[in-house]
């Protein structure tokens, strides 16, 4: 900008260009100023939106993950008093979904569906000892769903549900043995705590005076088959953790591996039982909107688990699960499956108190050890 004495010395035309340009400058900058102000304002709006779109997220997986945790043994009980559908091809199909979900998901990583069918190519079929890994956990998985609706053929959800908690303990004691995790001491107490809850449960084994009413050899076989439930989900849940920490790989290409591999063993256990069926009636003979939401909401339960430890954590997913056990039972008793007693709710409350105790008091972290300059050197020297 020019001074006052070299303003009078310019002649009349340049002054007026000069202070033109002063005026100019002088809007320019407060502009500048505006549109910085204003894109700081946007900043934070946009920050906050995308806060509060986390936040909906993760109530809404939160809500999603305890609808289908309380939902789901009712639909398949509900789905098991018209037995005119096959099982098999409920699990045939669940696998079908889940390797779908899992491709997509691998598209959406990589943008494009020719490095999709690269990265997959490269996964699964060039690094074929790594995919063929994945047999074991396929096969307990591929087991573990038949037994899902035997077990719920022949108990009731509440029954079910709070047995089916046996799997911490089985996933506790398994993953001691295979890959060497540390369990603390209150953990350990919320495992007893747990079995004596079940056990309470399954002493209240006296069902209502309704039609649902279950004979007891029949709630034997249930009960049984959940607890085969409880350890081949724990065998695979510990194995395939073993397998994503010893290969540094995708989760969904992990995901698709055992979805291929299951489907492998369900195709096979779907023909053997009820191939003749198959044939003569199809593959969807008996399918209702009931068999067709039990199936997707089994399909995409990992997926809700998924984002509920993406978006919340393990203590809130830790949360929805005890929710999900007391709508359970009381939806249980309202329905007259079971009736209530002391002995029922009793146990409920315990199963709930050792899955709180055992997501909130995990073993302490190992104490660093210091080692001094001195140390270090004599160790350098030895070596």
């Amino acid at each position: 900008m020019k001074s006052t004495q070299d303003m009078e010395q310019l002649l009349p035309e340049k002054r007026l260009a000069v202070q033109r340009d002063t005026v100019s400058c002088m809007k320019t900058s407060v502009l500048t100023q505006s549109i910085r102000i204003l894109l700081i304002f946007i900043q934070k709006r946009s920050v906050s939106r995308v806060q509060y779109l986390l936040c909906s997220v993760q109530f809404l997986s939160m809500s999603l993950l305890v609808i289908q945790h309380t939902g789901m043994p009712f639909l398949v009980r509900a789905t098991n008093k018209d037995r005119s559908f096959l099982p098999t091809t409920c699990v045939f199909l669940m696998e079908i979904l889940k390797l779908t979900t899992c491709t997509f998901m691998v598209f959406v990583d990589t943008g494009s569906v020719a490095s999709s069918a690269r990265k997959l190519h490269d996964a699964i079929w060039q690094k074929k000892m790594e995919s063929l890994k994945v047999c074991v956990p396929a096969f307990a998985y591929a087991v573990q769903n038949n037994l899902y609706y035997i077990a719920l053929a022949n108990i009731d959800a509440t029954t079910y549900t709070v047995t089916y908690q046996l799997r911490i303990l089985t996933t506790a004691l398994l993953s001691v043995l295979m890959i060497g995790k540390e369990i603390s001491t209150c953990q350990w107490g919320a495992l007893g705590l747990s079995g004596i809850g079940v056990i309470l449960v399954q002493l209240d084994a006296s069902p209502s005076n309704s039609r649902n009413s279950i004979a007891t050899a029949s709630k034997l076989v249930g009960v049984v088959a959940t607890i085969g439930m409880c350890w081949t989900s724990a065998f695979a849940g510990v194995y395939f953790e073993k397998m994503l920490k010893n290969v540094n790989s995708n989760m969904w290409i992990q995901n698709i591996r055992l979805s291929l591999m299951t489907l492998v063993f369900a195709t096979f256990t779907m023909w053997s039982s009820d191939g003749s069926k198959i044939m003569e009636k199809g593959l969807f003979q008996g399918w209702t909107y009931l068999v067709w939401t039990m199936t997707i909401a089994a399909a995409t339960s990992g997926i809700v688990v998924s984002a509920v430890m993406k978006y919340a954590d393990n203590i809130k997913k830790t949360y929805c699960q005890t929710l999900a056990i007391g709508l359970t039972a009381v939806i249980s008793i309202c329905l007259g499956e079971r009736n209530f007693s002391l002995s029922l709710m009793t146990g409920v409350i315990l199963v709930v108190i050792s899955i709180a105790i055992y997501a909130f008091y995990p073993p302490s972290p190992r104490p660093l050890i210091l080692v001094s300059e001195s140390e270090e050197e004599e160790v350098v020297e030895i070596v």
